[in-house]
């Protein structure tokens, strides 16, 4: 075990709801790592594991800019376990290591890694609790058919590569069935975590200060009743949206006085954070410093190295990010593979500029060998 944090290792076969618990777990103040972005920064050029890889699977693997194709290369292992464990022997010492240093570099009382082969790996030994997500094979099945567009063939393939899920619920100290409501998955994720951690005395939930009045909190440490009001009254938008939300994207309340003032909503993946929604957007307006002060102190929290804001987050008002150190480019000209994707995504593939703020260089390659 990593003696410096106690760590909650999330594991659960495919489209089974372990990225909705990592996420409302990052909602609860937890700094969360996700093992698969993780290994997906393996195979980039540079990588210790991206030559070994196209070594073993062949040239055709790489797209014409010279990266591993993941499509491809998922066709491949994902059909043939003996290809899968070659791909898993190659990559997996190296995501290990990656993880164990960004943990100790975080530093934060509580971490949570998410992994699907958390315990085959030997990820589970440097664990404190084992949780392990669970949706039976129809909710597998719709999930990848509607998340991922695969086709009956490719989602049955993905689940078959696995072991059972009975072989984790063995391991288990906790099995969070995600089958039902997002608040349910909510409720029982806290619960959880305050069962799992009542013994930890330096965990307290996230409080960031941003200036003498205003200061942002993770969600839960807010009233429940307190939260869900705020969150009507801000965003006009369902108790059912705020806990989808809560699932999906890192949502952070703005308070003044003790009373939540706004929320921030931005996504995380692959340590890029991009904004994502205001409520109420007049308040972005008229304090746009307040909300990327509490965006960039939030995302630095879960070692953000890129901060994104499309110019749809800014068309209703006179703000300007270059006022905060955002600098405007193409996509296609940043470089680092997971931020360029990130910016693709947040300006849904368009030939269009985005605001961006480098935080810190990519962790590995700064930690490359």
């Amino acid at each position: 075990m990593i003696d410096s944090s106690f760590i909650i290792g999330i594991t659960g076969n495919i489209a089974t709801g372990k990225s909705v618990i990592r996420h409302m777990l990052a909602n609860a103040g937890l700094f969360g790592l996700d093992a698969d972005s993780i290994a997906n920064r393996m195979l980039y050029p540079g990588t210790r594991s991206y030559q070994q890889v196209l070594d073993t699977f062949g040239p055709e693997i790489k797209t014409e800019h010279g990266q591993i194709s993941n499509k491809k290369l998922g066709q491949i292992v994902f059909n043939d376990l003996r290809a899968l464990e070659k791909l898993e022997a190659l990559v997996h010492p190296e995501v290990t290591e990656t993880i164990y240093n960004r943990i100790q570099t975080a530093g934060h009382p509580v971490v949570s890694i998410e992994a699907i082969k958390l315990i085959e790996a030997g990820l589970s030994s440097h664990c404190d609790k084992i949780w392990v997500s669970y949706a039976s094979v129809d909710h597998q099945m719709r999930r990848l058919r509607s998340s991922r567009a695969l086709t009956n063939q490719e989602a049955r393939a993905r689940i078959n590569s696995q072991p059972p899920q009975i072989d984790k619920f063995a391991r288990a100290d906790v099995i969070i069935n995600t089958e039902t409501t997002f608040k349910d998955t909510w409720l029982r994720t806290q619960r959880a975590l305050n069962d799992t951690i009542q013994s930890i005395n330096n965990f307290a939930p996230l409080h960031i200060n941003i200036s003498k009045d205003w200061f942002a909190t993770s969600v839960n440490s807010v009233p429940a009743t307190q939260l869900e009001r705020a969150w009507k009254e801000l965003t006009r938008q369902s108790l059912s949206d705020l806990y989808e939300s809560l699932g999906s994207k890192m949502v952070l309340t703005l308070s003044k006085n003790e009373h939540i003032q706004a929320f921030i909503l931005w996504e995380s993946w692959n340590f890029s954070g991009t904004l994502y929604r205001v409520f109420p957007g007049e308040f972005f307006d008229a304090l746009p410093s307040l909300v990327f002060n509490a965006f960039e102190k939030h995302a630095q929290f879960h070692q953000v190295e890129i901060l994104l804001v499309a110019n749809k987050m800014l068309e209703a008002g006179e703000i300007h990010p270059e006022q905060f150190a955002f600098n405007l480019q193409l996509p296609a000209q940043i470089t680092y593979p997971a931020w360029q994707i990130a910016a693709q995504k947040a300006v849904c593939n368009k030939p269009t500029s985005i605001w961006h703020k480098v935080l810190a260089q990519p962790f590995e390659s700064i930690n490359a060998v």
